[in-house]
């Protein structure tokens, strides 16, 4: 027994130390201050309640954020002042991102489908163009393959590679799922994936391509954006790290008429994430988008903004 007690004295030290550097962190994210739902208002869905603003009037337009738990509409402050002259825009917080609820369970690609399915029927209350940014693009696709009455135009910008949404999930990944949703553990992986540190990583190889940029801003509020909610974050993460959001959209973008891709040329192999959307279907318009990578509305807003327009209006 006496061996023992060293070992759970070790256990109960670790486990104190990992709850106090979690919530110490998620105190200095609130001490940021960035993020406000003053100006938003909330969709009770089935599975909690999902953030969004609207603005503007006009034929509506949706706009929906990357698909990662540090993303959140800000995503497109840049340009909705534009948009909103011409549309009523809404730009929602995906479930397990942003001001949006957080809850514990298994995030899928049909999931958000229902989500989106919903927002459009409760909410916008009649057919809608919609804009989606890298990996939510799945999201767009699939709704609009299962109900053809949701969108008139989808755009995509940096829709994710095709080859990358195999749906296989491993053993492995299934107990790394496992461990992710574990609070204390889980909560510590996931706020090293989310520390400012990494975020400003992201931005620098994944985000954004000019090297000239103040990022703080943007860091601040991604940051604090990931942390909302304490860790619940995680949830989304563990999911979409094991594969659990991946789709086979093949089926999604054959025979439709109304998908446009905004494809950055500076993003590592945006030609062949391109083409392989236009080789499944010639009617798909791709053009692309210089000085950006994954966030050109955030990086040229302006080159952006006009290829969106040019879009919305044909």
């Amino acid at each position: 027994m006496s061996k023992k007690h060293p070992l759970l004295k070790t256990i109960i030290t670790t486990a104190a130390a990992l709850y106090a550097t979690n919530e110490a962190i998620d105190y200095h994210a609130k001490e940021k201050n960035v993020c406000s739902s003053d100006k938003g208002l909330f969709y009770d869905w089935k599975y909690g309640q999902i953030y969004y603003t609207v603005q503007g009037e006009g034929e509506p337009l949706l706009l929906i954020h990357n698909l990662d738990t540090i993303s959140s509409n800000y995503e497109w402050f840049k340009i909705i002042k534009k948009l909103e002259r011409n549309h009523t825009v809404y730009a929602i917080d995906l479930l397990g991102c942003g001001q949006s609820d957080k809850p514990s369970l298994t995030y899928t690609n049909y999931l958000y489908v229902q989500l989106i399915t919903g927002f459009v029927k409760d909410v916008i209350g009649k057919k809608t163009d919609v804009i989606t940014s890298a990996d939510a693009a799945p999201i767009a696709i699939m709704a609009n393959h299962m109900d053809d009455t949701l969108f008139s135009k989808v755009v995509l910008i940096n829709p994710v590679d095709i080859r990358d949404m195999k749906m296989e999930t491993t053993q492995l990944q299934m107990a790394v799922k496992n461990i992710l949703f574990m609070p204390l553990i889980g909560t510590s992986l996931y706020n090293f994936y989310v520390s400012e540190s990494n975020i400003k990583n992201i931005f620098e190889n994944q985000y954004f391509y000019q090297r000239n940029m103040d990022l703080s801003k943007y860091i601040d509020i991604y940051y604090q954006s990931a942390h909302i909610r304490k860790s619940r974050g995680r949830y989304l993460y563990a999911s979409k790290k094991c594969c659990y959001t991946n789709v086979d959209i093949t089926l999604g973008l054959k025979d439709k008429d109304n998908i446009y891709i905004i494809e950055s040329s500076n993003r590592k192999h945006a030609v062949s994430i391109a083409d392989a959307y236009s080789n499944l279907n010639q009617k798909i318009e791709v053009t692309y988008i210089s000085n950006s990578k994954l966030l050109p509305m955030l990086e040229v807003p302006e080159q952006c903004l006009k290829i969106i327009q040019t879009y919305l209006n044909q």
